[in-house]
């Protein structure tokens, strides 16, 4: 009797575990199953937006100052970085992911995880204050990390000042924002050196210093590409289009050739200063002959007759982030983010200011 009732208790032991194994593999299961469903990328059908910034300003009591001679300047065309910060939480609040531009260019289908939209993001000029006006000093790598440094500040190093640095903390914390690894594209200029470093003639540093800056310029370059980073001619004077002669241009494009493209490696990527340009022009033809192919504009446009049927250019239209769009542009940009909820109220001028970037 006793041996009947052990095997007994010992089967229906066994059946217990088996149902809670059982149960274990259906929930997980279950669980993982839906992830998967959620997070498999689907095919996007719409509108890829491309937003872009200017290099932020972070101290608002300088660079807002009525001593500051750029503060309209300041206002107008850049965020602070109060403001980009809280940018990122709307984008990814509102289902925005990362894409890279070169997932674009190539005219690939966009994937993306199912209820997520597309978003392409660069960020211009990337020259950096010399006159200790509120921006970053420059881009530098710090324990294995991007940083952004500022001698007149403290603490002197940091990572919530300027748009990258900002940028890799936001995705530190979520991963899921950066799809495939994706990151902003830096349109850097060249006549004040970039990212920060001297590494130009234009600087006008010696040649020693201007040496050092390259070498240290390739390291930090190096590991923005690492990250996922890629670079576009944001022109090497920064002339608008309008006031250049072609041989303005010519000279523009043989300077970038020759000190920045050393750099940041070749590119074909160019971005219209101010998004002014002429596409059906001869000057423009020499942006082409320098291997550019890909033009930046700036607006909520599709483009010219011209340029949507160009099959030797593709030109891509974007979306500026700065004072005077968060003011001016709240209706129309809310699928994006709430420019009021976002507007850093330390500027000197009040959200309610409608004028615009030439008033």
């Amino acid at each position: 009797m006793y041996n009947i009732i052990g095997i007994y208790k010992r089967r229906i032991f066994a059946a217990v575990v088996i149902v809670i194994i059982a149960a274990c593999f259906i929930v997980s299961f279950g669980f993982s199953g839906k992830a998967h469903a959620d997070t498999e990328p689907v095919e996007y059908d719409g509108k890829v937006e491309h937003i872009f910034t200017h290099e932020l300003v972070f101290d608002t009591a300088k660079a807002f100052s009525p001593n500051n001679s750029v503060r309209d300047c300041f206002d107008k065309d850049h965020l602070t970085a109060k403001e980009f910060k809280a940018l990122l939480g709307e984008l990814y609040k509102n289902g925005y992911v990362l894409v890279s531009l070169d997932r674009v260019i190539d005219g690939e289908p966009i994937a993306v995880p199912r209820g997520k939209k597309p978003l392409v993001m660069s960020f211009d000029d990337m020259t950096y204050d010399t006159f200790n006006r509120g921006c970053i000093d420059k881009i530098i790598l710090s324990d294995g990390k991007i940083c952004d440094y500022t001698k007149n500040a403290e603490p002197q190093v940091s990572r919530e000042r300027e748009n990258v640095t900002i940028l890799e903390s936001f995705i530190e914390e979520h991963p899921d924002f950066s799809f495939g690894g994706a990151r902003a594209t830096l349109c850097v200029n060249g006549y004040n050196g970039i990212l920060g470093y001297r590494c130009t003639p234009d600087c006008k540093v010696s040649e020693q210093k201007q040496a050092e800056e390259i070498e240290e310029c390739k390291k930090v370059v190096a590991a923005l590409k690492e990250l996922g980073y890629t670079f576009a001619s944001h022109t090497y004077y920064h002339k608008y289009f309008n006031s250049c002669t072609a041989s303005m241009i010519e000279k523009d494009c043989a300077m970038w050739q020759k000190y920045i493209a050393p750099i940041v490696g070749e590119t074909r990527v160019l971005c219209y200063p101010a998004g002014e340009h002429k596409a059906k022009s001869a000057k423009n033809d020499i942006f082409k002959k320098y291997d550019f192919d890909i033009f930046l504009c700036v607006g909520n446009f599709a483009g010219t007759d011209y340029e949507r049927a160009a099959t030797d250019a593709k030109y891509m239209y974007r979306l500026p982030f700065d004072g005077t769009a968060l003011r001016l542009y709240q209706k129309s940009y809310a699928h994006l983010a709430d420019t009021r909820a976002i507007y850093d109220d330390t500027r000197f001028r009040p959200f309610s200011y409608k004028g615009g970037y030439y008033k």
